[in-house]
């Protein structure tokens, strides 16, 4: 029964009564949930209240509600909030009354604009809290859960009894209900009268009550005698909550919510599966290749939470446009940017693609003037090019994700002047350029200049709500609270042992190292009698060459298909077209070419940058040619010497000269102007032909090429043909 309440209202009492005392809307408790007869997909959002409330909490919590109220507002639509209570690990029914009061009279009365508030009491939720819970317009309530009792153990309630009164008319339920859970030690009652309307009285009242009413039943309120405490079955059978559910998934089924954004969040009516993937440093492209090994990952892993973790200042334009495509191309995923400490430069296209930004307190975001380019990480100021591509691209991301276009353009261009307005058509607070403002004249009001022209926008961390960037959290452990993963162990995907392989072998000096084994070992190939190790040594230091920048994003297809094409080239023109130069320079041209290729982002260079890292490059290579040249003087001088190592080497055969005084003297090739004579001469080889090596005819012991890929020792073999002091010989079958 309704009784005079101003005559016994307390400080908090009017605290609350202040509050709510010019709203008139009813209440939706006693409705069944709007979605459950109409299958319409409506807008909606999960909030998680974690305990113990606190006033930081409280204002993140607000701030998030009314960003995603006024993004649904702009697009004409009204979203359902549903807001999770937690009793969490840390102090779980800790919460103090004033911060609890306070998120019940902005739920109760400042959340205008959202189609329904739902509070979900998954578990046993007690202390102060309760009063948040039960000021939104339904509850929802998992089978073991239960609200209440209200007031700690030992705590003076007689100054709380007014705001509750209050709140319990507010919402269109028996006050004396909520007072139970408050009082736990008063004996409350259950009475259904005989017109089947069910009452809570306290025992002390019930004979007043009895003059007026017909009672047919009386019970105790509470199940199994735990006073104060309202069970989901108690609170379902009384009609207290429409439904009760297992899941945020049967909520967001019941209420027929879709995302927060233009796609689905895959998060809603789902259980959180979610995994950390941190980008620190500059963004390169190695680190954009190893981002996507990381999303491919999480996709199998069937995660539906990214939590990009943000520490950068800045990086390569290229490796950020493809990172951001990447992250926000990613739909079956919902997308989280974690600015620890800084998204500078370029990165902030990154945390503009996710879905969702929160900034760690002190963090900062913007400033998009520089450039990481060349191999020494060197910092050049953005062209006017590049300003107007990065600008359109940032506000593409942002619009598409849901965040201020304009904030994201000014964050690259220095010349934008940033206007906070009041935009007439939609009746809601925007943020504009003043070229928009110039081009639409009368559309924009209460106009604030936020950024005037001169240098990039900054944004930092205290303005981040204001600019509808976002939300701040004081430390990872209140961004999982926020994301209702309190307790909850989060995977970490970092570099793996490719990863860390790739940046290895990347390494300027290490690709050089590589590019060096590969072509002397080749040499050296062509010298020893088909042992094979060099040319083992030579692909493996080339495949890893080629794989590494391949796993880099540097290169693809097109450079190792001109490798292997420039390497057939040269084995036609060693074993099948000896001594045809065009097959010999095309091949030696196109490995070249693919090598440098697969060090760049960059077919051919158009900035000075770009010039500047091609000369490094051709620089590099160069020198890896000339220590090849180097190392094979030092080779053949020297490696014939080595004990058991000149085994290896091609010799020939040692000259008897039978008759001749002194049998280690051998024919000279001194007078003899051309060789053209040994033309269809026959002779026998002494040593290997792969395809070079040396063969006697008579007593002349001479450099020959073989027709073929290989020739063995002791074979019968015919001249063919003399180019210049090039003997070419084939086979003779016997």
């Amino acid at each position: 029964m309704m009784r005079p309440l101003l005559a016994r209202l307390p400080l908090a009492g009017w605290f609350f009564l202040a509050c709510v005392a010019f709203e008139i809307d009813p209440p939706a408790f006693a409705q069944e949930p709007a979605a459950a007869n109409d299958q319409k997909m409506v807008p909606g959002q999960f909030f998680t209240v974690v305990e113990p409330i606190t006033s930081e909490s409280n204002t993140t919590l607000q701030a998030s509600a009314r960003q995603i109220v006024e993004r649904k507002a702009a697009k004409g639509q009204e979203p359902i909030l549903i807001f999770e209570f937690l009793p969490g690990d840390a102090g779980p029914g800790t919460s103090d009354s004033f911060t609890s009061l306070q998120l019940a009279d902005f739920l109760s009365t400042k959340l205008t604009g959202a189609k329904r508030r739902v509070a979900y009491v998954p578990r046993p939720l007690r202390g102060f809290s309760v009063l948040a819970a039960l000021s939104c317009d339904e509850i929802v309530m998992g089978p073991g859960a239960s609200l209440g009792p209200i007031s700690p153990d030992g705590v003076d309630v007689s100054i709380h009894r007014g705001a509750v009164e209050i709140l319990a008319n507010r919402q269109g339920h028996d006050p004396d209900l909520f007072l139970g859970m408050l009082e736990p030690r008063r004996d409350l009652r259950a009475v259904r009268t005989a017109d089947r309307q069910l009452h809570f009285e306290f025992s002390e009242n019930l004979d007043e009550f009895k003059k007026d009413h017909q009672v047919i039943d009386n019970n105790a309120a509470w199940e199994g005698g735990q006073r104060g405490v309202l069970t989901a079955a108690r609170a379902r059978e009384m009609g207290f909550v429409k439904f009760t559910a297992d899941s945020r998934a049967e909520v967001a089924r019941a209420y027929h919510i879709s995302g927060t954004n233009s796609a689905d969040d895959p998060t809603l009516g789902q259980e959180i599966r979610p995994v950390w993937i941190e980008i620190k440093g500059p963004l390169d492209t190695k680190q954009g290749s190893s981002l996507g090994r990381l999303i491919e990952q999480a996709r199998q892993d069937q995660v539906n939470l990214l939590l990009f973790e943000i520490d950068s200042p800045g990086g390569l334009d290229s490796a950020a446009d493809a990172v951001a495509d990447m992250i926000s191309g990613v739909k079956d995923m919902k997308t989280v940017a974690f600015i620890d400490d800084r998204a500078m430069g370029v990165t902030a296209l990154a945390a503009l693609a996710c879905s969702e930004i929160v900034f760690k307190k002190g963090a900062q975001m913007g400033d998009v003037h520089q450039n990481v380019t060349g191999r020494r990480n060197r910092q050049e100021d953005l062209d006017e090019r590049q300003i107007q591509s990065l600008a359109g691209k940032a506000a593409s991301l942002a619009e598409m994700k849901g965040h201020p276009p304009a904030v994201a353009r000014a964050m690259v261009d220095p010349q934008t002047v940033l206007y906070a307005a009041r935009d007439k058509n939609t009746q809601s607070d925007c943020f504009v350029l003043k070229t928009q403002i110039d081009a639409e004249p009368g559309r924009y009001s209460n106009l604030q200049v936020r950024k005037e022209a001169g240098h990039p926008l900054t944004v930092e961390s205290n303005d981040a709500v204001s600019y509808g960037l976002g939300q701040v959290v004081n430390d990872v452990e209140e961004l999982k609270s926020f994301y209702g993963l309190r307790g909850k162990v989060i995977r970490i995907n970092g570099p793996t042992w490719v990863d860390t392989l790739v940046s290895v072998l990347t390494d300027p000096f290490v690709s050089w190292l590589l590019l060096f084994i590969g072509l002397f070992m080749l040499v050296v190939e062509l010298k020893l009698p088909g042992i094979g190790l060099p040319a083992i040594a030579s692909c493996l230091a080339f495949l890893l060459f080629f794989w590494s920048h391949y796993l880099s994003g540097t290169a693809d297809q097109l450079e190792i298909i001109l490798f292997l094409v420039g390497m057939i080239f040269l084995a036609l023109e060693l074993f099948v077209f000896p001594g045809f130069g065009v097959f010999g320079m095309s091949g030696i041209l196109l490995v070249l070419s693919s090598i440098v290729m697969a060090s760049h982002t960059f077919i051919w260079p158009t900035h000075e940058s770009e010039y500047r890292d091609m000369g490094y490059t051709l620089l590099q290579l160069a020198l890896a040619m000339g220590a090849v040249a180097g190392g094979a003087v030092v080779f053949a001088r020297y490696f014939p010497s080595m004990p058991f190592l000149n085994r290896l080497i091609l010799k020939p055969e040692p000259w008897t000269a039978v008759g001749s005084e002194d049998p280690m003297t051998k024919p000279s090739m001194d007078g003899y102007d051309s060789l053209a004579f040994l033309i269809g001469e026959t002779g026998r080889t002494t040593t290997v032909l792969r395809p070079s090596g040396k063969a006697r005819f008579g007593e002349m012991l001479v450099d020959v090429t073989g027709d073929s890929f290989f020739i063995e020792p002791d074979s019968l073999v015919e001249v063919v043909d003399v180019q210049g002091s090039k003997v070419i010989v084939k086979r003779m079958e016997i």
